[in-house]
């Protein structure tokens, strides 16, 4: 394998990993943004048991 393609088999890795760190935190934050809203529609009184 010559060395270019070796840099591009290398940098497609990369990029796939990248990727699914991506993906991941993407998926992070949309549960938290979901966690979020169901916090500010819960009552306060609910909301303050939370913190006990």
């Amino acid at each position: 394998m010559e060395e270019k393609d070796k840099i591009i088999a290398s940098l497609r890795q990369q990029l796939r990993k990248v990727l699914r760190e991506n993906r991941a935190q993407k998926q992070e934050i949309a549960l938290l943004n979901h966690e979020l809203e169901r916090a500010k529609m819960k009552p306060p009184k609910e909301r303050s048991l939370n913190y006990l």
